[in-house]
């Protein structure tokens, strides 16, 4: 009978527990969302994230996002800490591929699959470029010139995203790169402008002035679809080269146990935000796109990047030893 008492007695204290924690869901948010940039003030993900949580401040009642920069190790701290937060939607990680990269890379304690997907607010898809001077007039020329000789690749450096997107479609083509690593976007400009180089792979963000000014031809685009504002430059795909998609990503994470329907909030915030013309305006004038995908639209883009980095980092052996 004791026993009885006890095992009722623990199990109300454990329904008891449930009902607060849902309680809690479903009153979520009451207080201030820490919104973890895991970088340095005015970086690419700080900027973008300030100009989110201003718009979401003016959607928010009772509550706001407050942009807290844990930056270290490359963004191992601030990922660490929202991994080891607790899982209540206070605290939210702006999310770069580096959560993917950083495990491998940088002997992180935690995996992209301790973090729970909220949405998406910014991709940037990775793209070939050529000096406008090149006699590479087409992605099928490039993939045939790749072939005859080494071309002589512009990355931003060795292990990073843009220098990965190259061994990458080296894995699903029988070609191969000579990489020239160069600090600075600028340096990069100069060698591809100056013709100094075959071809750089640039995030198209920072491609596209360079277009636009006529110093650089784009030739493919890693994305699903073709980019609006380039109609004629083929995918990677319909250039023949077997990736989906691959693209400097930004969105919003939560601690992996975080409740569902807190998730659900915090998407139909950057939804509304995303919504918001004005937010579109900022993100627009800071040289962003702004973009919306949910968890399940982020969560292929991760996906995605995921599976070819994990392999390409142990295969290239840029993992820590």
């Amino acid at each position: 009978m004791r026993i009885f008492k006890s095992l009722t007695l623990a199990f109300s204290l454990l329904m008891a527990g449930s009902v607060v924690a849902s309680a809690q869901a479903d009153d979520y948010p009451t207080k201030t969302i820490d919104l973890v940039v895991p970088f340095d003030p005015g970086g690419s993900v700080d900027t973008t994230s300030r100009i989110i949580a201003e718009t979401a401040n003016t959607i928010l009642e009772g509550s706001k996002v407050n942009v807290v920069n844990r930056a270290g190790g490359g963004g191992v701290v601030g990922q660490t800490s929202v991994a080891n937060a607790e899982p209540d939607g206070y605290s939210v990680l702006a999310m770069t591929s580096s959560v993917v990269t950083n495990p491998q890379m940088k002997g992180a304690s935690y995996s992209v699959k301790d973090f729970k997907l909220v949405a998406l607010y910014n991709l940037d898809p990775e793209v070939i470029v050529v000096p406008a001077t090149s006699p590479i007039k087409s992605a099928k020329d490039f993939m045939k010139a790749a072939k005859e000789k080494k071309l002589n690749i512009v990355i931003a450096g060795v292990g990073t995203s843009h220098h990965m997107s190259g061994l990458a479609i080296e894995r699903v083509s029988d070609v191969s790169f000579n990489y020239l690593p160069t600090k600075g976007f600028g340096a990069q400009v100069q060698a591809i402008a100056g013709g100094h180089a075959d071809a750089a792979l640039w995030p198209l963000g920072e491609a596209t002035a360079q277009a636009a000014n006529g110093s650089v031809r784009i030739l493919t685009v890693a994305s699903e679809e073709r980019v609006a504002d380039f109609p004629d430059v083929p995918t990677f795909q319909e250039a023949g080269i077997d990736i989906p998609i691959w693209a400097t990503f930004r969105g919003w994470a939560v601690p992996k146990d975080t409740p569902d329907s807190v998730v659900a909030t915090l998407s139909e915030l950057m939804k509304k935000t995303y919504e918001t013309p004005a937010y579109v305006e900022k993100m627009k004038s800071a040289g962003y796109v702004a973009t919306y995908r949910d968890a399940e639209g982020f969560q292929f883009v991760v996906d995605n990047y995921s599976k070819l980095t994990s392999v390409i980092i142990d295969e290239a052996g840029l993992g820590k030893k």
